[in-house]
């Protein structure tokens, strides 16, 4: 069965969280001799009473030398699902998986799989060898309710990304990496004790190879601190707190890392949020606002800007000081290029709030006649393995066509807007060609399903 969904305008709140942290199934909960709290299900009721705080996400290591077994992967998902309660505060369970101990390797955090990935003997569900990140992140590809994003990326981290070409295939399974990370060890539980360190440059590194990641913010916490080491949070904007709507946003990149508890960021061009891609025929026009539910003004707000794929770490393009907002339009893009956006704000009170990108692709002008008839579309990711994105910057109906290398339509489907959203689980690995037609023109591109 293929399923067809039309992105709709539909408001979104911002939720605060965080997605990294360790119970007692793994090397978590080191204080549980005091305070008698050593599973998911204890950290979970510590954490709904945490101030401004509406997710929280435990991510067990996933090997026995940090303390996981098999029955407690399945024990921390029936306790995460115990523990939910949808609009008022989710509870949700993964594992951080892989090694820091070989040189190039790094932790993952992976959430929306129900079994345990590993390479202990009689310690996992599914196989996946130490150090196989090629192998992980196609186990994620193939479960569309699956993602991942870095953790702590230090710069000896992750080389198989960092020192290679572009990689489509890793590019669809993860979502981000963290402004912050930590602190890991704090025992405080008074929302003041900051890491000091940020990933920020590791962040531009990954937009300028190409990656499309977003940026979050992780606590890391091996000590009943969830929610209250410090004020920084993970925010998600979506519909509503349920886990369909926040694993879709997750997967989106609709988020942002805010060392504020509750700064809101209203990041856009035309209608797209950041974590979208768009297109258009003309420049660019970047609006934003932040606002702050205490009040906090924003010392200043920058606009960083790259071109995808370039290897050119994305620079400053505009600045606004002592304001809450900032427009820009960057009538300096090259037609036929691909550009991402994101946002930088520092409050006056020192507290540093980072956005996804969006990702713009200006068109090649043409003739006044064609620009009317004329458009262009993104497909992301490209190789696909189970859901497909298309942007258009379409505002009418449109077809889509998929057809293999014979011939054969294999989907067809009519959209109401510029954004698309088509599963391909069920496609036969190979070529494929997507066409897109409107009433006057077509366009066709060629994809790769894994």
């Amino acid at each position: 069965m293929f399923i067809a969904v039309c992105k709709r305008a539909q408001t979104l709140n911002y939720y605060y969280g965080n997605l990294h942290s360790h119970s007692g199934y793994s090397d978590g909960n080191k204080d549980a001799a005091t305070t008698g709290t050593s599973t998911p299900a204890g950290d979970y009721v510590f954490a709904k009473a945490s101030l401004h705080f509406n997710f929280l996400g435990i991510s067990d290591h996933n090997h026995s030398n940090a303390g996981m077994q098999l029955a407690d992967y399945a024990l921390g998902l029936t306790q995460a699902s115990n523990a939910n309660q949808e609009n008022v505060f989710l509870c949700l369970y993964g594992m951080e998986w892989g090694v820091t101990t070989n040189p190039g390797d790094g932790h993952v955090i992976v959430y929306g799989m129900n079994q345990l990935v590993g390479w202990e003997n009689n310690n996992y569900n599914v196989f996946c060898a130490k150090s196989d990140y090629a192998s992980l992140f196609k186990l994620i590809n193939k479960n569309p309710n699956a993602f991942c994003y870095l953790a702590h990326p230090g710069w000896n981290d992750f080389q198989y990304l960092t020192t290679n070409p572009y990689n489509p295939s890793y590019d669809s399974a993860i979502v981000g990496l963290p402004f912050r990370s930590g602190l890991a060890f704090s025992t405080l539980t008074n929302y003041s004790d900051y890491p000091s360190g940020d990933y920020f440059n590791y962040y531009r590194k990954m937009l300028s190879m190409g990656y499309h990641v977003g940026m979050n913010y992780d606590h890391d916490n091996h000590y009943l601190t969830f929610g209250r080491n410090n004020a920084g949070r993970m925010v998600v904007m979506a519909p509503s707190l349920t886990q369909t709507n926040f694993y879709a946003a997750v997967k989106a990149m609709h988020f942002y890392g805010s060392d504020d508890w509750n700064a809101k960021l209203d990041f856009k061009i035309g209608t797209k949020i950041m974590g979208d891609s768009t297109s258009g025929i003309t420049p660019p026009v970047i609006n934003f606002i932040h606002n702050d539910d205490d009040g906090e003004l924003a010392d200043s707000v920058k606009l960083w800007s790259g071109v995808e794929g370039s290897n050119i770490y994305p620079t400053v393009v505009a600045v606004s000081k002592s304001n809450n907002a900032l427009s820009f339009t960057d009538n300096a893009m090259v037609p036929g290029t691909n550009k991402y956006y994101f946002i930088e704000v520092i409050q006056n009170d020192g507290d540093r709030i980072v956005s996804s990108p969006i990702w713009y692709r200006l068109s090649n002008l043409a003739s006044v006649t064609e620009l009317k008839n004329d458009f262009s579309f993104v497909m992301f990711p490209n190789p696909v393995n189970s859901v497909l994105y298309l942007s258009t910057g379409l505002n009418q109906n449109y077809q889509v066509n998929i057809s293999d290398l014979t011939g054969k339509q294999v989907f067809s489907d009519t959209f109401l807007y510029g954004d698309a959203k088509i599963s391909t689980a069920t496609f036969d690995k190979g070529i494929y060609f997507v066409e897109i037609k409107t009433e006057t023109t077509s366009k066709t591109q060629k994809l790769v399903i894994e």
